[in-house]
């Protein structure tokens, strides 16, 4: 079968919508020319459409023409390259998804390897914001609970106790394995407030706190959430007030 061939049917097989690059093609190593090539001729007879530069879809008829990509799609295309993740859902939008507030935000912030930058989409806007932890797929929901740790007082339209027990609540149904690598990613990457946090919500949770983490704290430093003491009686215990 020729590599043109190869290339159609391998397209053809891509579910409506579906975002994707060349190097996503099985044949784009063996013959990466011969892959452009054909990709290019298939937006030129219009049997696929030009997303961006590099990046295409097979478009789903509707009543009015082609449909372009969802933004659940759109946003699935920003946080893979090349079929690898480089990047998680971080900010306003992953807030409200984890119900530690209402609002609901347009704007989806993607932390990712690379340069910030701002794309329009529509609908929807993605930012892409630097970060400087590495991105493993396991990782993911465990940075997106200390980015929200990090954020917890200035995440809008929250009351933070009910935010902290949310996140809680989250790190309760993690392995024990999970909970320690929540630990080491605090320790390693995240500010005192939010380490002092988890060492809060692992108290809360009746869990070993790593000594590591407690000695990665200064105790002379205070940390001012003005959450509700009573809620919160270990609070104290961590210079949290």
């Amino acid at each position: 079968m020729s590599i043109a061939r190869a290339v159609q049917e391998n397209v053809e097989k891509m579910p409506a919508g579906r975002i994707f690059g060349y190097r996503e093609l099985p044949d784009y190593l063996k013959s990466p020319g011969a892959v452009i090539k054909t990709v290019n001729r298939m937006v030129s007879d219009g049997k696929i459409e030009r997303f961006s530069k590099g990046r295409f879809y097979v478009s789903k008829k509707g009543l009015l023409g082609p449909m372009k990509p969802s933004d659940g799609e759109i946003i699935r295309s920003m946080l893979y390259k090349d079929g690898r993740l480089c990047g998680y859902v971080t900010g306003p939008y992953l807030y409200n998804w984890l119900g530690l507030t209402t609002q609901m935000s347009r704007v989806v912030t993607v932390a990712c390897k690379g340069s910030s930058q701002k794309k329009e989409f529509g609908t929807i806007r993605v930012d892409t914001v630097v970060s400087r932890i590495p991105i493993k797929e396991k990782d993911v929901p465990l940075l997106q609970y200390l980015d929200a740790l990090k954020d917890i007082r200035k995440i809008q339209d929250s009351d933070i106790d009910i935010s902290l027990e949310i996140i809680r609540r989250r790190i309760s149904e993690l392995s024990d394995l999970e909970q320690l690598r929540l630990a080491s990613l605090a320790k390693d990457y995240y500010p005192p407030r939010v380490r002092a946090l988890v060492c809060l919500l692992f108290s809360r949770l009746q869990l070993s706190v790593p000594d590591s983490l407690v000695l990665s704290l200064n105790p002379l430093t205070t940390y001012k959430l003005k959450l509700d003491q009573s809620r919160w009686p270990e609070a104290r215990k961590w210079n949290i007030r």
